[in-house]
């Protein structure tokens, strides 16, 4: 690959990012068996991992007590699931023994569509699982950070399935969690391996709890087990006891037997494969299925305690559990801990689990300087001494629950991950700026961030911290100098500022707590009246100092008990009382027909005259044939409310049934957006066509909204009126009917649609009493999330207005107006944008800056004796009068103006603004900064003596 020429968009950019980490292949050292032996040779070593990780399965004895489950309804296959569950894995995915990966299943997916469809509809009917793709390649690797590498306990085996097996694994594995969804398949303190339940959740409710307990000058004590070998100690027979007496359907227990039993694996390690041979205990880690079976596995452990100990809590994220209480001291709390430790033992002793007693640590959650000191002794007499702090689910915390632990770590490996990138880009050569903020956002800041909803109160310390690192990344992502001002840089490269982005963060967090189903771990956690409409959460009365969720502090004493409290409170103006968020439908079933199973979506990807020219044949032949015709469309007008300016959002519909033509608008309020809009037309379409009294089996629905479309065919959409188009169009499918919804394009005079669009601004301007009374009451989600993206702006503009911009920056830059749009940059070879960049910084290779370094005696050009600035190389240095005629001619004879605040006749001025900062005079400068070469490295070593110079420069950069 060309660096130099390499620009890296898209997936291209994470392509690149891959040839910059370390590709060192070290060998397995030799292994210590369990009587202290070391293994040399790979067959030895071969027969250690398997004793270690593949203990023989346990005797279980049938408890007569758990019932066996009746046959259960389950829906049959559809060829949806089927191509879902090969179109959504990756092709990059690594293939099994039969190396068929799913670029080559996809392929065959559209060759033979039928045969494959009816293969998996046979084998999932029957709950069977071919046995050969039960045979798998066992991958050893490495679990990072481990202190001794020759125990088999600092390795995992991640097994390499066929993916003609994954195919069926990832259909049950959907349809479990969808299950675990809609019943009690599994406990509400379990997350992980499903939808809407992350680690950010649990580690969440953690600190929720803790916080509440030191409000109440209370001590939380949480002793954290880890399951030992997890995936790769479940017993067979064990779970499927368990799913018979969870009432599973037949069909998935049948199907989990034939998927586990006679499994085969060959390990692979040190360039050598292990014959395959027969596994008999676990499920295969690196199978799409395993992380929910094992939910299911050590589900019962949680009503057990709950039972017994109801005080105390116990999160989880698949094998990683945390049990805690709350008491007056840390003794106390040890305990109660090591009763519940009998209770946790006992069951894993009857269920074929055990627990890692070298991950089991303790902490106590204490106000005041002394630490506490109780210890837990477990039922094997291992005695857990309390420490100051954990490591949970990848967010360290303290007993103070400061987290300077935490974001001291992420801020340090996010900075290694940064120093890495350095590889792909300088100020010379290397990714574009548009690569290198993609990469800085999706590889990096996801690393330093991780977990900011639990530990982010706009401390100063952390915020400084992490903006050091984001000023490191701006310079290499703009190829600026390190004395480049950061507000002026974060503009020019169109990235928020740390305390915006984090803020933006949290707010969406708590938008996203709405979306939570009722048992969700957060959800009980937040007060009732969150959000307004809402009748779920907890009714816990705020005494004393603290405020509800939508509350803000009027004195200092006053503050919200919990962070996740905070959070909420964040968006409180955005919710206001009396209105109610989009409600949530339940949770679809994977064999549930797709909006583009019920009805024909479709978007041309041909030329725009083509498809207005194709469009208005094929309406005429509609007519001719009376066939129904709707023109649907949403608009948004601005409007004054009480003498504040509202946006107004309207619908409009137009059809053409027979002989009957007519339109109808509505308005829907100003708590909505376009896209609303644009799906509520179409909803409105479809209620018009199930009610329809003709023979007509066709109906035609136009739209010139290509993202309502495409939202459609997404299908991933919750709210009511998605629910209610559904609906619609199953009754609509009933009836024998088909609903074609196409996309047309907007203001190209299509009458249906200009008419539609009339309609719609009709609703949107509410001038109508009818119209208006039929507005709606409820807030879109997408509208709450433009507001949170509107604060953002706002904090980044005060923000602008109180740090440094830079000298010559804030010429240029009065307000904040974001930067990295024009084509002409994005497309501009790396050393052009980086030194049109450097000149714009007013930070570059130009002697009016260069002059603050030890070498330089004076700042004046060679040549022409005067200051050298930026002005001065771009429009008067003699050296290039025939190249700056050119720039001169170029941007005048445009029709850009200078900007705002120039004066009279300042049209025919060429001014540093206008070459820098409109869309011709930038087009013009990168053409003559490409043509000269001024303003770069060689350029200035070229200036002067290059001995004397060289060692300063590359200091600066």
């Amino acid at each position: 690959m060309d660096q130099v020429s390499f620009r890296g968009n898209g997936k291209e950019v994470f392509q690149a990012y891959k040839y910059t980490k370390p590709r060192l292949m070290e060998k397995i050292p030799p292994i210590q068996t369990a009587d202290g032996k070391l293994c040399h040779t790979f067959n030895d070593k071969c027969q250690t991992f398997v004793r270690a990780m593949y203990p023989k399965p346990p005797e279980i004895n049938q408890n007569p007590d758990r019932p066996n489950a009746p046959e259960a309804q389950w829906s049959s296959l559809t060829n949806n699931e089927v191509k879902q569950a090969i179109f959504t894995s990756s092709p990059k995915k690594a293939a099994g023994p039969d190396e068929i990966g799913f670029a080559i299943i996809q392929e065959a997916y559209k060759a033979i569509a039928e045969v494959m469809n009816l293969t998996y509809k046979i084998l999932i009917r029957n709950g069977f699982h071919p046995q050969c793709w039960r045979e798998g390649t066992g991958v050893i690797l490495k679990k990072p950070g481990k202190p001794d590498y020759s125990l088999p306990k600092a390795y995992r085996i991640i097994t390499l399935l066929n993916c003609l097996g994954k195919v069926a694994e990832k259909i049950m594995a959907t349809r479990l969690s969808y299950l675990s969804q809609i019943s009690d398949l599994l406990d509400t303190d379990q997350t992980g391996g499903r939808k809407q339940r992350s680690a950010v959740d649990a580690v969440m409710a953690l600190t929720h709890d803790i916080e509440l307990a030191r409000n109440q000058k209370q001590t939380l004590s949480c002793l954290f087990l880890d399951v030992k070998g997890a995936f790769d100690h479940v017993s067979t027979k064990q779970l499927l006891r368990i799913m018979s007496e969870l009432q599973l359907p037949r069909q998935v227990q049948n199907w989990t037997k034939s998927f586990l039993e006679k499994r085969k694996a060959g390990l692979a390690f040190d360039g050598e494969k292990q014959r395959i041979q027969g596994i008999e205990i676990g499920i295969p880690q690196g199978s799409p299925i395993s992380p929910v079976l094992f939910l299911i596995y050590i589900r019962f452990l949680f009503p057990k305690i709950k039972a017994k100990f109801p005080e105390v809590q116990k999160p989880s994220y698949i094998d990683d559990v945390a049990l805690y209480t709350t008491g007056r001291n840390a003794e106390e709390n040890a305990k109660v801990l090591q009763e519940v430790t009998k209770t946790v033992f006992t069951w894993a002793e009857e269920n074929a689990v055990q627990f890692d007693d070298s991950k089991t640590e303790l902490i106590h959650f204490a106000r005041g300087q002394k630490e506490a000191t109780a210890e837990v002794t477990l039922p094997n007499k291992t005695v857990i001494k309390p420490v100051n702090e954990v490591r949970w689910l990848g967010i360290w915390l303290d007993r103070k629950l400061t987290f300077k632990t935490h974001v001291q770590k992420k801020a340090s490996a996010a900075t290694s991950v940064l120093h890495l990138s350095h590889r792909l880009m300088n100020s010379e050569w290397g990714l574009s700026a548009q690569a290198g903020k993609q990469l800085y956002t999706a590889c990096i800041t996801s690393i330093s961030d991780y977990g900011a909803e639990i530990w982010w109160k706009n401390q100063r310390s952390y915020q400084d911290l992490l903006q050091k690192l984001q000023n490191t990344a701006l310079r290499k992502i703009l190829g600026a100098f390190r004395t480049s001002p950061g507000a002026a840089m974060e503009i020019e490269a169109s990235i928020e500022p740390v305390k915006v982005r984090l803020n933006k963060k949290c707010r969406k967090y708590a938008l996203r707590v709405t979306t939570l189903p009722e048992n969700h771990c957060i959800r009980q956690r937040i007060p009732m009246s969150y959000p307004p409409e809402s009748s779920i959460g907890q009714e816990a009365p705020i005494q004393g100092n603290y405020l509800d969720w939508n509350q803000n502090a009027q004195r200092k004493s006053q503050r919200h008990p919990t962070q996740l409290i905070r959070i909420l409170n964040s968006i409180s103006t955005l919710i206001p009382t009396g209105t109610k968020l989009d409600s949530k439908s339940a949770a679809n079933p994977p064999w549930q027909d797709t909006f583009a199973e019920l009805a024909d979506l479709s978007i041309s990807g041909e030329d725009r005259d083509l498809v207005v020219k194709k469009h208005l044949t094929h309406i005429r032949q509609l007519i001719d044939q009376n066939h129904p015709i709707f023109y649907t469309d949403g608009s948004k007008l601005e409007s004054n409310v009480n003498s504040q300016a509202k946006a107004s959002v309207g619908a409009g519909i137009y059809w053409i049934f027979g002989k009957v033509i007519s339109s109808e608008s509505h308005f829907l309020g100003h708590t909505q957006e376009i896209m609303d809009a644009e799906i509520y037309a179409i909803s409105q379409a479809l209620e018009r066509i199930t009610d329809a009294k003709t023979r007509k089996k066709h109906f035609w629905v136009f739209t010139d909204s290509q993202s309502a479309i495409q939202n459609l065919q997404k299908d991933q959409m919750e709210t009511e009126v998605y629910r209610d188009m559904r609906q619609n169009l199953e009754e609509i499918k009933a009836q024998g009917r088909k609903v074609h919804i196409h996309w047309i394009s907007s203001h190209t005079f299509i009458p249906g649609n200009e008419l539609a669009d009339m309609a719609a601004k009709k609703g949107a301007r509410n001038a109508d009493p009818e119209i208006i009374n039929s507005a709606r009451t409820s807030i879109s989600r997408s509208f709450i999330k433009r507001d949170i993206a509107k604060i953002a702006r706002e904090e980044w503009t005060q923000y602008w207005k109180t740090t440094n911009q830079g000298q010559q920056y804030s010429k240029f830059q009065t307000s904040l107006e974001l930067k990295m749009k024009s084509k002409e940059l994005k497309q501009a070879d790396r050393l052009t944008f980086t030194t049109f960049t450097q000149i714009k910084l007013g930070h570059g290779y130009f002697k009016s800056y260069l002059i603050r370094l030890p070498a330089y005696e004076n700042n004046l050009c060679h040549i022409c004796k005067v200051k050298q600035t930026p002005e001065h190389i771009l429009m008067s240095c003699k050296q290039y009068r025939a190249e700056q005629k050119t720039l001169r001619n170029t941007v005048l004879k445009s029709k850009t103006g200078p900007g705002p605040g120039s004066g009279p006749g300042s049209n025919n001025k060429l001014s540093l603004k206008r070459l820098l900062c409109t869309r011709e005079g930038i087009k013009a400068t990168l053409a003559f900064l490409k043509e000269t070469r001024i303003a770069t490295r060689k350029w200035m070593v070229g200036e002067v003596n290059e001995e004397m110079e060289w060692g300063s420069i590359d200091r600066e950069v």
